[in-house]
């Protein structure tokens, strides 16, 4: 009974080790003042930075609009491709990120679009 106890006692203690060893900071999320580098643009864990970005969705109609893939991968039917040129209008759903440099007065139009996901409807007619 005591080899148990003793066991059991040495695997709690490795555990609690073990969920000290294996966390991380949460992203750098905690009251620290931590200094990160993301591209050109530089943040002193204050939320201050040059660079504003936000995660914005567009719901709107596009025109007729086109532009060409340079095929990397494709299944069995597409894989003689080496480019598609994809074209569409109608409804569409876009989601980004929309960053802009951190003048005071800075709007939405002067900022850069990265693309994260494009979803377009059914065309109509």
């Amino acid at each position: 009974m005591k080899r148990f106890a003793v066991l059991l006692a040495l695997l709690c203690a490795g555990g609690l080790l073990a969920s000290f060893a294996l966390a991380d900071n949460g992203g750098g999320n905690g009251k620290g003042h931590k200094t990160t580098s993301t591209g050109a643009t530089s943040t002193n864990g204050k939320g201050k930075s040059a660079k504003k970005c936000r995660t914005i969705s567009l719901k709107g109609t596009a025109g007729t609009t086109t532009f060409t893939v340079t095929v990397t991968k494709a299944n069995k039917a597409a894989r003689d491709l080496k480019t598609a040129t994809v074209m569409f209008s109608g409804k569409v759903n876009v989601n980004g990120t929309l960053c802009t440099e951190g003048t005071a007065g800075a709007t939405a139009t002067a900022g850069t679009l990265q693309l994260r996901n494009l979803h377009v409807g059914k065309p109509t007619g």
